[in-house]
């Protein structure tokens, strides 16, 4: 997973340079730490490699640190360094600083203060990053790679753009919260997240809705179980079996306070303690949440951790209902209908051609879901030529009768038309209602197809 996690430690001290390898990957299990022992390899290392942070000692041969210092600063100024030496000069420290050191340890320091900025400076360059990544994409107006969304249908500009910021913020080391009500696509934009950051490592979705904190805790960590005879049985959880891939975590808002606290550790410390065990593991996968809830309104409530929704809200997808999608109505539906067909074995019927306009005021409060049924449900009753939209046109009567019982009332003008006109009239409606489909008009209007028929040849 390209994530800006990444270390190089130089150092001519050879037991120095263990000792501090081995702290930061027991207190940063997040990074990848790599080693340097000859400052005249440093440069091509950082050539090979982009390291995100250098950890730099002043003395040693060859190249000094404040020399390697400015060299790094002007070859690759997005990687950050931090001196940790032996030299307690405060001038000196002072012009590190000035020439654009990140921070000055002494090696005596404590090697927890030292960590911890460690891991600041890795979020330093990570944000750095990504905003350049949002930035140049965005500007190009492209995708990098376009593959990876080939599972969502679209040709609404505001969902391209969620496209191109999901492509932008995938190999971030934060987690990406996607927004959206039920049968927006959540779980298609979580599969695309992972084929653009770690396709080749595992996918686990877990779903969080009425899940208790316990099983939350067996489910994610795992339990390790020492027995009286002194074996040891072990239950992997999902922190384990995902590795370097992605942890997809549906409806986060349904997870109880007291599981809340226990994912903001996670996030936090990037390590986690099996039931049962004293000892971490590192937390390597990249997670990504998703929910129809309104967090912001959840926490006000006092049902949603704030500490958890701020780590939650580094990156954020909202995903527009489909109601809003007019321009792709047309295209889904014919998806839907090839979809059907295959499925039911049946050939696929022609989509009239102003249903999707006969479609655009409605709700569709089901979403793709909806959508998906309705043109199943359509082909089923297709005679294999053209598609029965009465499913449709029962939905969107049902909406429209919803709406209330004075919009339901039809208004008559001051001179009341006759029974021919009024019968002429409702005929022509339910034919423009249907796309001159007699039999779903005739089924509208209650009558038989045939005798809708007559009347139609009695009007000509």
């Amino acid at each position: 997973m390209k994530l800006a996690r990444n270390i190089l430690l130089v150092d001519d001290e050879a037991s120095w340079l263990r000792a501090l390898a081995l702290t930061l990957n027991r207190l940063v299990p997040e990074a990848q730490v790599d080693t340097c022992i000859d400052s005249r390899q440093v440069i091509d290392r950082l050539s090979v490699e982009e390291y995100a942070l250098v950890l730099l000692d002043l003395t040693m041969p060859f190249h000094s640190g404040e020399t390697l210092l400015e060299m790094i600063r002007t070859s690759f100024p997005k990687t950050r360094v931090i001196i940790v030496t032996g030299v307690n000069e405060v001038d000196t420290a002072v012009r590190c600083i000035k020439n654009g050191a990140y921070d000055y340890f002494i090696k005596t320091d404590k090697v927890e203060d030292l960590a911890r900025t460690v891991r600041r400076a890795l979020e330093v360059v990570g944000l750095e990053r990504n905003y350049l990544r949002i930035k140049e994409r965005f500007l190009s107006r492209t995708l990098a790679q376009p593959e990876a969304f080939n599972n969502i249908l679209t040709c609404e500009p505001v969902l391209l753009d969620q496209f191109r910021y999901l492509e932008a913020v995938a190999q971030s080391p934060e987690p990406i919260l996607i927004q959206g009500e039920s049968g927006t696509g959540k779980d298609e934009f979580a599969q695309s997240c992972h084929q653009l950051c770690c396709s080749k490592a595992p996918f686990i979705n877990i779903n969080l809705a009425g899940i208790s904190t316990q099983a939350f805790e067996l489910q994610l960590f795992g339990q390790i179980h020492t027995q009286e005879d002194g074996q040891i049985s072990a239950q992997a959880g999902a922190l384990h079996q995902v590795g370097e891939g992605m942890l997809h975590l549906n409806e986060i808002a349904e997870l109880p306070l007291e599981a809340q606290a226990k994912l903001v550790d996670v996030i936090e410390h990037k390590q986690y303690y099996p039931i049962g065990s004293d000892r971490s593991y590192p937390v390597k996968c990249k997670i990504i949440t998703s929910t129809q809830d309104d967090l912001v309104a959840l926490n006000k409530l006092g049902k949603f951790r704030s500490d958890l929704l701020y780590r939650l809200c580094s990156h954020k997808i909202k995903l527009p209902p489909l109601r809003e999608r007019k321009l792709d109505h047309s295209m889904l539906i014919n998806h839907f209908i090839a979809r059907a067909a295959k499925e039911m074995g049946l050939e696929s019927p022609l989509q009239p051609t102003n249903l999707a306009q006969q479609l655009a005021d409605y709700d569709f409060p089901g979403n793709l879901h909806e959508l998906k049924g309705m043109v199943f449900d359509s082909v089923s009753r297709s005679d294999g030529v053209q598609l029965n939209i009465t499913p449709f046109m029962e939905a969107i009567n049902a909406q429209k009768g919803a709406v209330g019982i004075s919009e339901s009332k039809i208004i008559f003008p001051k001179t009341l038309p006759t029974l021919a006109e009024i019968s002429n009239a409702l005929i022509q409606e339910a034919m423009s209602r249907t796309a001159n489909n007699q039999t779903a008009a005739a089924q509208m209007l209650g009558i038989s197809q045939s005798a809708l028929s007559r009347r139609i040849t009695k009007e000509h």
